[in-house]
């Protein structure tokens, strides 16, 4: 089963109630990321049993991500990319 990570707590928190609610078994805990050492900076990383379609549903709606997941979140889209770099102007040296 796949872990769920967030940024924000209030967000895993929100869907570890909703998924409590529905009686799937949820632990939730809070994940330093490799090598960083700012106490503040970590992803909640949740896991969900049973981890079915549903489960996949809802990480959507509340603001989760799963590695290796290429679907955009359900209220956003793709950011548009320029077609070509941008060139700066260099200020006058002379």
């Amino acid at each position: 089963m796949p872990d769920i990570y967030f940024d924000e707590a209030d967000d895993a928190s929100d869907l570890v109630k909703a998924l409590q609610a529905e009686g799937y078994e949820t632990s939730l805990r809070a994940e330093a990321f490799a090598g960083d050492d700012d106490a503040e900076d970590k992803a909640w990383t949740l896991a969900v049993t049973p981890f079915d379609d549903r489960v996949v549903e809802m990480v959507d709606v509340y603001g989760g991500w799963m590695p290796g997941d290429e679907r955009l979140p359900v209220d956003g889209e793709a950011a548009e990319l320029p077609d070509a770099p941008r060139r700066r102007k260099r200020p006058d040296l002379g």
